[in-house]
């Protein structure tokens, strides 16, 4: 199972993260999913949304 999630609209603030999982069935697989997804929202989304994109050296 895969899931893409992108967050942000401008694209300097554009966070993509892709979630996998597998299993041997298909619950073991739903299972495993929402447990990266809850991992990804508690540890993960909060450490990206920290990284701020430096203006480059022109000024813009």
């Amino acid at each position: 199972m895969e899931a893409r999630l992108d967050r942000g609209t401008d694209t300097r603030d554009q966070d993509r993260v892709t979630i996998k999982s597998k299993g041997e069935t298909a619950a073991e697989t739903i299972a495993e999913f929402y447990k990266l997804l809850e991992e990804y929202d508690q540890e993960i989304s909060g450490r990206l949304r920290d990284v701020q994109p430096e203006a480059d050296e022109a000024g813009e």
